[in-house]
C-alpha cells in the first residue's frame, strides 16, 4: 500500500506540473470521497470525476500562479487495514512575496489498492496555518485555492 501511495503522490505531482489529470484515474475508486477541512475553502467532493475536477480547479487557481511548488510528506505511517497518514508540508515561491509555507494532516484510505477516501485537515489553531491565511490576505488576492 505504501508503494501505491508513493506512486499516487508522484502521479499527482506530475498531473499538477503538466495539467494532465487522467493519470490519476487508476488510483481512485469510482466513489472516492475527498474532504478538505479547517480552511475557508473547505469542501467535500464525491466521485472520481468530481475529485479530479476539484484538484484541477484548485491547482489552476492557486498552484499554477507560483514559480515553484514543493510538497513533502513527513511522518508517513501505515495503519492497517488500508490507511496511510502523513503530514504534508507545502512551500510555494512567488516573485515579490515571501515564500508561503504550511502543513496539512493527510489521510488516504484504500480499498482494493485504490484510494476510496482522502482527508486534508488544516488546523487553524496552528501557527503555520494562521501565517498562511495572513499571507493569502496580503499577497494572494488573485489566488483561488478552492476545489468547488
Amino acid at each position: 500500500m505504501l508503494d501505491t501511495w508513493h506512486r499516487w503522490i508522484a502521479a499527482f505531482n506530475q498531473a499538477c506540473e503538466a495539467d494532465a489529470w487522467s493519470a490519476l484515474d487508476p488510483f481512485l475508486t469510482d466513489d472516492v470521497v475527498y474532504i478538505v477541512a479547517g480552511v475557508p475553502f473547505a469542501c467535500e467532493l464525491r466521485g472520481r470525476k468530481a475529485v479530479i475536477a476539484g484538484f484541477q480547479r484548485s491547482v489552476r487557481g492557486f498552484d499554477q500562479h507560483f514559480e515553484r511548488r514543493t510538497w513533502t510528506g513527513v511522518g508517513v505511517r501505515l495503519w492497517e487495514p488500508g490507511t496511510v497518514t502523513a503530514r504534508a508540508l507545502g512551500r510555494y515561491t512567488r516573485a515579490g512575496a515571501p515564500d508561503l509555507t504550511f502543513a496539512a494532516h493527510g489521510t488516504w484510505v484504500f480499498r482494493h489498492d485504490r484510494i476510496a477516501m482522502m482527508l486534508d485537515l488544516y488546523d487553524p489553531a496552528e501557527a503555520d496555518i494562521q501565517a498562511a491565511m495572513a499571507w493569502l490576505g496580503e499577497h494572494g488576492a488573485d489566488l483561488d485555492p478552492s476545489y468547488a
